[in-house]
């Protein structure tokens, strides 16, 4: 039965002063490195959608599962909303809330999860390297989903040890519950749940008797987990569109009858998953976490050996079965890599030589983090980060700017943009800037070419237009627009082009772009 008097009465004998200021100060750092310049890093497209999509939600409830027409779970649209009602007229921020906030999840559970394992110390360890890991300071900072799904597999881990341990009702709701929300956060949230199948083998050093009656016990509850985990996901069918879910999922995944086909057509991400594991948590922190897992092996086997079918499993599954590999799609290793740096520590026999390596770490992870906060420019990404979030068409670098020419503009006329693209292309980015009380609407197009400016002639009448083109870089000499601005990268050629239109009869049919 819960107490609230058992709870601060165990909370006052196991945490001193020291330790709560300590986690105090843990926690500031953690909403510091999240919060400071949050908008400033330049919008990615995806973030366009997804925010657009709560708007839409938010504005028009028969809209709350606008995410399924894309395959996509609802969670992130929902959790957004509030954030959206608090800063209305900044939604690029109120977006990026959503993921401070799932990153916060994650850092209490990591912080659970090690205090459970091996006690407070170990959690003050992980929970500090949670807050430092280049890895989660990104992706806590960026409007996606993969912040929430890492949250719900270190929940996950969490109550399925738990689980393993009590054999308890109560424990298999929250079991459940966590899983339901990991569910309609993404679909590959279910392999967490499949994973934990496989705590039983927590009991081989039990007798054969008690092994099999825990196991049991443990199966029952762990069914009871999955039958509330799935009932929180078909909540997905009251939307007519539920099954573009498993649509999408082709996208993303090998079917079995495609891998059965081609069952080698992926294998390069053998090589790819601990680049881009290793690449975007600093480096730094792998080589102490295959000693921490080491010497897990030594001296906690079974743990070891259930923490080490959430490294391997997905790492074959993933090598194998995923058509389209990201870094963020495997976020959660940099959990992982929490977990075992954190034993390494606190089984370094000299305090002092744990001090002077973790103060190492926390400094080379700062050095990485530095340019994530203040210079995405000069960011290190892997080249497949790097062309997302800084230099390719997915990362749109000046819009703010943009948008504010276009307010100014539209406090004499109403402005109308006619936009290169719209599903998740610039149009979706330009709808975030729009605030409450703009006079602007944004149209999208794809592709953009000379018949619709001649077929928006008409909008001059009443509006000043105007083209944004993110894709294209050459501008035939006959289109009857002209140059406004340029907004550039840091790299490369790529930019976003403002143009003016014109009416088809003026002599000015075009001013280049210099």
């Amino acid at each position: 039965m819960f107490s609230i008097e058992e709870l601060f009465i165990y909370l006052k004998k196991t945490f001193t002063k020291k330790d709560v200021l300590l986690i105090g100060g843990i926690v500031l750092l953690y909403f510091i490195s999240r919060l400071i310049n949050l908008d400033q890093w330049p919008i990615f497209s995806d973030e366009g959608i997804y925010i657009r999509w709560a708007k839409v939600a938010w504005k028009d409830a028969s809209w709350r599962f606008i995410s399924i027409t894309d395959g996509r779970q609802p969670l992130q649209t929902w959790a957004t909303i509030p954030f959206l009602k608090i800063f209305p007229d900044d939604m690029l921020f109120a977006g990026r809330l959503f993921s401070v906030t799932t990153g916060f999840i994650g850092l209490t559970g990591m912080f659970s999860l090690l205090m459970y394992l091996w006690g407070k110390r170990a959690a003050i360890i992980g929970a500090t390297l949670y807050v430092f890991l280049p890895y989660f300071v990104f992706y806590d900072r960026i409007a996606l989903v993969d912040s929430a799904v890492n949250a719900g597999f270190i929940w996950i881990l969490f109550f399925s040890l738990w689980l393993a341990r009590k054999r308890r009702l109560d424990t298999a709701l929250f079991l459940g519950f966590i899983g339901g929300f990991a569910l309609l956060a993404k679909s590959s949230s279910r392999m967490f749940l499949m994973l934990a199948a496989l705590a039983p083998l927590l009991y081989l050093d039990e007798k054969k008797k008690k092994m099999v009656s825990y196991s049991i016990n443990y199966l029952l509850l762990l069914g009871f987990a999955f039958a509330i985990s799935f009932f929180f996901y078909n909540v997905q069918r009251l939307s007519p569109f539920f099954h573009y879910v498993a649509l999408k999922n082709t996208t993303f995944v090998m079917t079995f009858d495609e891998f059965l086909k081609t069952p080698f057509a992926y294998v390069h991400n053998f090589k790819y998953i601990p680049l881009y594991i290793a690449w975007e948590s600093g480096w730094f922190i792998v080589p102490l976490s295959i000693a921490g897992l080491y010497f897990l092996f030594k001296n906690e086997k079974l743990f070891a050996s259930y923490l080490s079918i959430f490294i391997v499993l997905p790492y074959i599954a993933i090598s194998f079965f995923a058509k389209i590999l990201f870094p963020r799609y495997v976020l959660f290793y940099g959990s992982i890599l929490i977990i075992t740096a954190t034993y390494f520590f606190i089984q370094t026999k000299s305090a002092k030589l744990t001090r002077i390596i973790l103060l190492l770490l926390i400094v080379s992870m700062t050095i990485i983090n530095y340019p994530l906060l203040f210079n995405p420019a000069r960011a290190s990404f892997p080249p497949v980060d790097r062309g997302q979030y800084i230099t390719g068409v997915t990362a749109v670098w000046g819009v703010e700017n943009l948008m504010n020419l276009m307010r100014e503009k539209s406090k004499l006329r109403p402005v109308y943009i006619l936009a290169e693209g719209d599903f998740g292309l610039v149009a979706d980015v330009l709808k975030v800037y729009i605030k409450e009380k703009d006079n602007i609407e944004v149209r999208g197009l794809w592709p953009l070419d000379q018949r619709h400016l001649i077929e928006y002639q008409n909008e001059l009448l009443e509006n000043q237009v105007y083209i944004v083109f993110s894709h294209r870089q050459e501008f035939p000499d006959d289109w009857p627009m002209k140059f406004v601005q340029k907004y550039g990268k840091p790299e490369g050629d790529k930019a976003l082009y403002l143009y003016e239109l014109l009416p088809v009869a003026s002599e000015f049919s075009i001013i280049s772009k210099n």
